[in-house]
């Protein structure tokens, strides 16, 4: 049996990996997005915020996406020692840090080479969030990878 083919693509095209941590979604842009403009990662979530911001909800809002959809945008770093930098997205717009995200995001640096000599029997993985550097820390033996830890930005509680 033969099937039809699609007719040739003239559009954009996003590429995406989709993980999840213990159930919860996460969907790694890998390619395809315009250039996010901005010389730190807060000025480049504005410029998302403000210029692509239909690209958001192309990848979170259903038929792609659902409600309780994370996503996950790469970008460069400002800072030196940062493996890499991200912006956070979800359905009702964007975030400045995700735990179940940086988990996934620990193993999805090793895995796909964004780490490319990992240390057994853990590699730190540098994540420059929109809160601050973020220390991921995954399990890495005989070139696989395991279970995810991390150390976030400094808090406070405080009380009136």
């Amino acid at each position: 049996m033969e099937f039809p083919k699609l007719p040739p693509h003239s559009g954009s095209l996003l590429s995406v990996v989709d993980m999840h941590t213990g159930g919860e979604p996460l969907r790694i842009i890998l390619s395809g997005y315009p250039e996010v403009k901005g010389d730190t990662i807060l000025a480049k979530r504005r410029y998302v915020r403000e210029h692509l911001d239909h690209l958001r909800k192309l990848l979170m809002f259903e038929p792609r996406g659902h409600y309780d959809m994370y996503g996950a945008l790469l970008v460069r770093s400002e800072l030196a020692e940062a493996d890499l930098g991200v912006l956070f997205m979800h359905n009702e717009g964007y975030s400045t840090m995700c735990g179940h995200a940086v988990i996934a995001l620990g193993r999805f640096a090793v895995d796909y080479g964004l780490i490319k000599e990992p240390t057994s029997p853990e590699t730190q993985i540098n994540i420059h969030c929109p809160c601050g550097l973020v220390k991921a820390f995954t399990q890495y033996s005989n070139g696989k990878t395991g279970a995810v830890r991390f150390h976030s930005v400094p808090a406070f509680a405080f009380a009136t």
